[in-house]
């Protein structure tokens, strides 16, 4: 099974094409939050219709700068699924979601605790059915992984204590902190998509092929 994973768009839709054209065909599309830059919500739904292009199957949790309204709309406008509220199984791999990020200090619209995170993953290990694969979705990435900024890691402590509960964790949040590594579970962090990143990524294997869209 493989995904086009990507994170970071922040509004900017009109590099999709160029993802949608280097990317194979897949079975699924994993966006990681930051659809928008506060919205509007018609942004975010056009971000989902483009990127049915390639999919039909789109997967998505809110990152800190998409607003209620942003979310509500995707909800309303597009059939997308928001793992941040409802999980899903795909050919025997569990997709779980975690939305929004551990605060930033930037007070940005969507934030929410460590407690509130760690509450999330609790009923998402009380309800995890048996499966080939599990795959957690999240905007932030758990903290000491790829988080580090110029003011030190930024990642989730709640995360971070989760990372044995999961096969893969596919995260964003912080742009420049593109790659993969391995720590309890996979992480991938596609690349920002404001800049025509994202990645293709074989749930099998865990190999990733890179896409830059933009030279």
């Amino acid at each position: 099974m493989k995904v086009l994973a990507l994170s970071d768009l922040h509004g900017k839709f009109f590099r999709l094409d160029a993802i949608i054209k280097k990317s194979d065909p897949v079975d699924a599309i994993v966006i990681c939050g930051d659809i928008t830059h506060g919205g509007p919500e018609v942004s975010a739904v056009r971000t989902i219709s483009e990127l049915k292009q390639l999919c039909p199957t789109v997967l998505f949790v809110p990152g800190n700068w998409d607003t209620r309204e942003v979310v509500e709309g995707l909800g309303r406008y597009t059939d997308a699924i928001n793992l941040d509220v409802s999980p899903r199984i795909i050919k025997n791999t569990l997709f779980m979601g975690i939305g929004y990020s551990n605060p930033t200090g930037n007070n940005t619209p969507s934030e929410i605790s460590e407690e509130e995170i760690a509450n999330k993953l609790e009923t998402l290990f009380r309800e995890m059915p048996a499966v080939d694969r599990k795959v957690l979705v999240t905007h932030a990435p758990p903290l000491d992984t790829l988080d580090m900024t110029p003011k030190g890691a930024m990642g989730s402590k709640s995360l971070r204590a989760a990372l044995d509960k999961f096969d893969l964790i596919i995260c964003g949040h912080i742009h420049k902190a593109r790659g993969k590594v391995k720590d309890g579970a996979w992480l991938i962090n596609p690349g920002y998509a404001a800049e025509g990143q994202a990645a293709i990524i074989d749930l099998e294997t865990f190999d990733v092929v890179w896409i830059d869209s933009v030279i």
